[in-house]
């Protein structure tokens, strides 16, 4: 499990994914675990209410208000070892993170170059180091059909199986553990939703800054995205990138073995809420 150390605040703007209205996000320095600010308040991730339900991750403040769409960003810093810094979210409300590239990629790049390694954490580092989370005992949400376990491990590893009607994705299986190269294996899968879904989505105020650039539509013709798939599994290894993301809300790193199958932000979420019970009665 690698770390790394912010050295240089990073700026991004770009269109919302679901509200498709600008935002501005800025990843600053700081020596405090991985925080939020928006509206004038900051807090820890781990503080923060977690909703799942809107395709997309949404972190919310006591007072109500919320930042939409955080998995991404959560992502790439959670894969690359960044567990110290302040992120804030500046437009109209509701707010929302920049969609960037739909997937990681562009900002993780970005991370690497503004970040140096820094050792690793253990139980025996010095004290205010933020510990990985070491999980006693196994935990499970969901049902039969859809379900995301967590499982004891000296490291991180995930095993996420998807499937789906559509003959371009049906069933795909991957393996990623924090010894593989996130920017080469993760990073770079783009978010991705069906024809049939979009108008829907649309109707619901949903995916209005979604576009062949930044997202991958699958309908009965085949895939279109700009310049095609970029791993033949892209699917599975966003739902990845994904639960990355939203598994950084735990707001440390995790040692356990997570099991997901035909899961979403939804079961994510229900699981790092377990995981922060769990963590705080350890």
């Amino acid at each position: 499990m690698q770390f790394r150390k912010l050295t240089q605040s990073i700026e991004r703007k770009g269109l919302g994914l679901h509200s498709g209205r600008e935002f501005r996000l800025s990843i600053d320095p700081s020596s405090e675990a991985l925080s939020l600010e928006a509206g004038g308040i900051c807090l820890p991730l781990s503080k923060l209410t977690l909703e799942g339900a809107g395709r997309g991750s949404d972190l919310i403040f006591p007072d109500g208000k919320r930042v939409r769409t955080c998995e991404h960003v959560l992502s790439a810093l959670a894969g690359l070892g960044v567990w110290r810094g302040k992120l804030s979210v500046t437009g109209e409300f509701p707010l929302e993170m920049p969609a960037l590239d739909g997937c990681s990629r562009d900002l993780a790049v970005e991370i690497m170059e503004k970040s140096i390694p820094i050792e690793p954490v253990t139980a025996e580092s010095e004290s205010g180091e933020i510990l990985p989370f070491a999980l006693k005992y196994p935990l499970h949400v969901g049902d039969e059909k859809r379900f995301v376990i967590a499982l004891p491990s000296d490291s991180f590893r995930v095993t996420y199986a998807i499937e789906y009607e559509s003959e371009y994705i049906r069933t795909q299986i991957f393996d990623y553990s924090c010894h593989m190269d996130y920017l080469k294996e993760i990073a770079q899968a783009r978010t991705f939703a069906l024809r049939s879904e979009v108008e829907a989505l649309r109707a619901a105020g949903l995916a209005l800054g979604g576009s062949l650039d930044n997202a991958i539509l699958v309908d009965g013709d085949g895939v279109k995205t700009t310049g095609g798939l970029r791993f033949s599994n892209e699917f599975v290894r966003h739902k990845i990138l994904d639960l990355l993301g939203d598994l950084a809300c735990l707001g440390r790193p995790l040692l356990a073995h997570v099991v997901a199958v035909r899961a979403g932000h939804a079961l994510h979420l229900q699981l790092v809420e377990r995981l922060r019970a769990a963590s705080r009665s350890d």
